[in-house]
């Protein structure tokens, strides 16, 4: 696997995370080598709700949070850099939702920003089920026992 220098930082730290620090950044470099997606640094920030309803709101206009933020900088310096941006209140309320493991949403959330990263949308109908084929796809390959 390429070496991507991944940080990974809690926020929040009233969110347990169901995900050691080393399983995120092995998800992160596992997904983005498979897309071939040549980043330098990804940095992975779990945060509140009310954080990323600010972010969201400043950079896209939208006022609600929402479980994930991906922002894929251009090279700077020729260091080719990424942000994402989670909230596990988020994630876990839609575990709940969708009657998965909270667990296995977080890994959903995380390999989804990994496939922003590398290039796919999810605006229209078709990139959504393609967005979600993927996800299925790395989880099945991802399923950490504990």
């Amino acid at each position: 696997m390429k070496d991507i220098n991944i940080n990974v930082f809690n926020h929040n730290k009233l969110s347990r995370l169901p995900l050691t620090h080393t399983k995120v950044k092995y998800i992160i470099k596992y997904v983005l080598n498979r897309e071939k997606c040549h980043l330098d640094e990804v940095s992975l920030n779990f945060i509140s709700d009310r954080e990323i309803r600010k972010i969201n709101h400043n950079y896209l206009n939208h006022d609600y949070p929402t479980d994930i933020l991906t922002f894929h900088y251009r090279p700077f310096h020729g260091v080719t850099e990424a942000e994402i941006y989670i909230s596990p209140p988020t994630v876990r309320q839609n575990s709940k939702y969708f009657k998965v493991s909270f667990k296995n949403e977080l890994m959903r959330v995380i390999i989804h920003g990994c496939l922003h990263l590398a290039g796919y949308k999810d605006q229209t109908l078709a990139e959504k089920e393609l967005m979600r084929e993927k996800e299925n796809y790395y989880l099945g390959k991802l399923n950490f026992k504990n």
